[in-house]
């Protein structure tokens, strides 16, 4: 088990291809420091059988993103690559680790064997494209990896939001939601308008942060149909196929970290 960098780049491409994660976005996260955390799996030739991605979310790092052969699927890998990360979390200072867990699907398991508390509300993760998102071109100037919302920036009033910041409560009321860039899109703790027809604002406001991506993600009550089917009007896509809950396991000595 060791973490990965841009050495392995090649062999990452050999074994795994997720989907929205350019090649240029990959050289980012395998450079990016602590923003970004890869682990990989290799066998006695030192040859690469499995992956897992994560990324700093807040105070958080969010587990996002695993691959493993179909040969050392029996071997615990997936748990051993995921125990990596939570021991990485913990070294680099993170609050805890947290990843979205479907309850319908085996993947709960394994979110019990981390420990992994998902005690939170049913939700559905929806996509808003950007009109002029993409890449920044050469020689912009790299924009930064994650950061935050305030309630200035998205115009938010003092209330019930759609869906609260599953991440941390903000003493200060400010700040509303964090976002994290995952591949094309960023991708928000939550959803800190009144209602859908204000979701134009969050947009605005995640363009002008994260000029490098096309596409914002963010999370909304499953019970919530009068939204979803707005959001599928304007051309919104619902990511998750089920509802599912953001799972979150804390360490019991708190290092904080700047978010």
């Amino acid at each position: 088990m060791r973490r990965l960098t841009t050495d392995d780049t090649e062999e990452i491409h050999e074994l795994i291809t997720f989907d929205g994660l350019s090649a240029a976005r990959l050289a980012v996260e395998l450079s990016a420091g602590d923003d970004y955390h890869w682990v990989g799996l290799a066998d006695p030739a030192g040859r690469l059988r499995g992956v897992h991605r994560s990324m700093r979310w807040g105070s958080h790092l969010l587990l996002k993103g695993v691959f493993v052969e179909k040969s050392a699927r029996s071997s615990g890998a997936v748990l051993r690559l995921a125990f990596a990360l939570r021991e990485l979390a913990r070294d680099a200072g993170c609050v805890g680790i947290a990843a979205w867990v479907e309850p319908s699907k085996p993947e709960t398991a394994l979110a019990r064997v981390l420990r992994l508390r998902t005690d939170g509300s049913l939700l559905h993760r929806f996509e808003v494209r950007l009109a002029d998102g993409g890449e920044a071109g050469p020689g912009a100037g790299r924009p930064p990896n994650s950061g935050v919302l305030t309630r200035r920036a998205v115009g938010a009033a003092p209330g019930a939001p759609l869906v609260a910041d599953l991440l941390r409560a903000d003493e200060t009321g400010e700040k509303v939601a964090h976002w994290v860039i995952d591949g094309r899109r960023a991708v928000l703790s939550a959803c800190p308008v009144w209602t859908v027809g204000q979701l134009d604002r969050v947009v605005s406001a995640v363009r002008d942060l994260a000029a490098d991506v096309d596409a914002v993600e963010f999370p909304l009550p499953a019970g919530d149909l009068a939204a979803a089917l707005v959001l599928a009007g304007a051309g919104a896509r619902r990511l998750s196929r089920t509802p599912i809950r953001l799972g979150r396991y804390d360490f019991a000595v708190r290092r904080p970290v700047p978010c």
